[in-house]
């Protein structure tokens, strides 16, 4: 097992990163069992899952950029 104070500071980094708490806890985990590839795959899982909120808030805001600029056209 981590020592407290490297533990901490990876929950930190996870909770920062948007994780919600059972899956830092299953990142702990594998992280402590050396199964560094079941761990990528849920971190690329959390990180898809934040890219499409960021495809999907830009196009929220290409929305929003558009209606401004019919709006000063007009």
């Amino acid at each position: 097992m981590r020592d407290n104070m490297e533990q901490a500071r990876i929950r930190r980094n996870l909770l920062d990163a948007g994780m919600n708490e059972a899956d830092i806890i299953r990142c702990i985990e594998l992280l402590d069992e050396k199964k560094f590839t079941e761990l990528e795959k849920l971190l690329t899982k959390h990180r898809l899952a934040l890219l499409d909120s960021v495809h999907k808030y830009n196009a929220h805001i290409d929305c929003l950029d558009y209606f401004t600029h019919t709006l000063k056209r007009s």
